[in-house]
């Protein structure tokens, strides 16, 4: 199952000669090609009206199970460039999928599109006059979507919502009754991250195999960071398992929720550090791109490892933050103690962004979004930080890949 779970640009010929030994039939989200149809981009917006799906090139069908021999089509310049015309030309609004022309053999390659369920349904063809799904059928695969199928795909991607939102509260429901139980709570400077699925659906690992992946996507960042942390262990709860952790000396807390639906929850006392030197209600921004960094390489690893590639939503949010004062990531030579900043106006602060699971494990895409959301951090708190004062930081951590 390598093509739906490898990173994109690692997948080689032989990982696609090995997918199509296994035998597995054409389907909801898997579609063999012998060479570049006519109508590809009916197969990429059905895959993307419906629930995403793989399209492979190269490959005969047999009652829609792969025909060997599995040769590939002839390797030619601006393949990839003849998917994205396609998808150009012919789909509104457009899609981007992921796009591998493998290296060839014996001048033979395959053409793997993978296709992720989109956020902007309906996707339309032939000058924005029809819509396909992915129905399934064997014998007829995409089918043109009727007005109550459009309406059923949105009432689907509802439901999907619903469960998304369902599950954001019951990990903040669970979280508040565990601090109810032991009467204690974040007081000042409460820090919330979570990762989810934009669309759930069904579970993505069992619950067995939550606890043996968590050393796997375990990611170490600087000054002795790291994602996931569990200091408090794991017990099992419905759908999952939960770490909570509280030092009674400080007051410092650490809480992390991990769903079978692929929810990630995350709560922490961010600015304990500062009480520790007797610096009263400290954040330090550094201690913030510490956390988003290792947590987002982290996930990429987790999605990666269990074969979700869809859509990502992401939420960080900073609470209880008034009277809190703040410390940008600054240049070597300006004195930190001069540029603190208490902040009198902002409650809470909140972002959300909307990306991949492959672009999570994409280090380039992935620092790209980290600094976007440094720069936005310090903004929030009144200071203007350039992306080259946290690339710097990264770098001097062992955390920067050029």
């Amino acid at each position: 199952m390598r093509i739906f779970t490898k990173p994109i640009n690692e997948i080689s010929y032989q990982d696609v000669v090995a997918f199509c030994e296994l035998g597995i039939a054409e389907g909801i989200n898997l579609d063999y090609k012998g060479d570049f149809p006519s109508s590809l981009e009916k197969t990429i917006s059905a895959f993307a009206n419906t629930f995403g799906g793989v399209i492979v090139i190269g490959i005969e069908d047999k009652d829609s199970k792969p025909k060997p021999p599995f040769e590939g089509i002839e390797h030619k310049d601006r393949l990839e460039e003849r998917v994205w015309n396609t998808i150009v030309d012919t789909i509104y609004p457009p899609i981007f999928p992921e796009i591998r022309i493998c290296p060839p053999e014996n001048n033979r390659t395959f053409v793997v599109i993978r296709v992720p369920q989109s956020n902007e349904t309906p996707h339309a063809i032939y000058h924005n006059t029809q819509v396909y799904i992915r129905t399934g059928n064997r014998n007829k695969p995409e089918d043109l979507a009727t007005v109550e199928q459009i309406e059923w795909l949105r009432n689907y991607r509802r439901k999907s919502e619903e469960l998304r939102e369902m599950l954001y509260r019951r990990a903040q429901e669970r979280y508040q009754t565990i601090c109810e139980q032991k009467n204690v709570r974040i007081e000042i400077g409460e820090f919330t991250l979570s990762f989810a699925p934009l669309y759930p659906q069904r579970p993505l690992i069992t619950l067995e195999a939550i606890e043996g992946i968590i050393p796997q996507m375990t990611v170490f960042g600087g000054e002795g960071r790291r994602f996931p942390w569990l200091p408090g262990g794991l017990e099992p709860i419905q759908d999952g398992m939960v770490s909570f952790f509280l030092n009674k000396d400080n007051g410092f807390i650490t809480h992390t929720e991990l769903n079978k639906f692929g929810l990630i929850y995350y709560k922490e006392y961010i600015s304990w550090k500062g009480k520790l030197v007797s610096e009263e209600n400290l954040l330090h921004m550094v201690t913030l791109i510490r956390i988003l960094d290792t947590s987002f390489e982290a996930i990429g690893k987790y999605y990666n490892m269990i074969g979700f590639w869809g859509l990502v939503d992401i939420r960080f949010s900073l609470g209880r933050l008034l009277g809190i004062k703040f410390l940008p990531i600054l240049p070597s030579n300006i004195i930190e103690i001069q540029l603190e900043k208490t902040n009198i106006m902002e409650r809470e602060l909140f972002w959300q962004l909307i990306t991949s699971a492959s672009e999570l494990k994409d280090p380039v895409v992935r620092q790209k979004r980290l600094l976007e959301l440094g720069k936005d951090i310090a903004w929030s708190f009144g200071f203007k930080t350039s992306e080259d004062v946290i690339k710097q930081k990264l770098k001097a951590e062992g955390r920067w890949i050029d």
